[in-house]
């Protein structure tokens, strides 16, 4: 992987190769790999890895099957974020419409939207608007986000 792979990860590996030589751990310096590329997947490699040499058996099978189940892992992020996206899209449409509303009037009918720009109480209410949209669209983008 140090020879043959490329940056940044080829350096990392490396790295680690150096922290082996040093006399850490290869389940230590791989750990650390994880950790400083924060990658769970790489974390849940190397765990696997960690364990099979303290319980034995076959380290080729072992990363065969790690690896069938990250590719499995990612298949189903990819899913997921295609059947969220219309729950985004409808984010993105609630957000934007009152804006554009507002900019239409605006621009068709001014004296219609005049008493909300130039009154306090209309001063309010854009504020109320604003912070209302801000909350809706935390709320959107929670009911959104699916964790893999």
């Amino acid at each position: 992987m140090v020879r043959e792979g490329t940056e940044p990860l080829s350096g990392e590996f490396r790295r680690a190769l150096v922290e082996t030589r040093l006399g850490v751990p290869i389940e230590d310096a791989l750990s650390s790999i994880g950790e400083r590329m924060e990658s769970a997947d790489f974390s849940w490699t190397v765990m696997a890895i960690r364990i099979q040499r303290e319980v034995g058996g076959n380290l080729a099978e072992l990363l065969l099957n790690v690896a069938a189940t990250l590719r499995e892992r990612e298949y189903l992020r990819r899913q997921v974020k295609s059947l969220s996206a219309e729950g985004r899209f409808s984010a993105y449409i609630l957000l934007g419409l009152p804006v554009v509303v507002l900019i239409f009037l605006m621009v068709s009918n001014p004296v219609y939207v005049q008493p909300l720009i130039s009154t306090p109480i209309g001063w309010v209410l854009l504020a109320g608007m604003t912070i209302l949209m801000t909350l809706g669209a935390f709320t959107m983008k929670k009911l959104v986000k699916v964790e893999v």
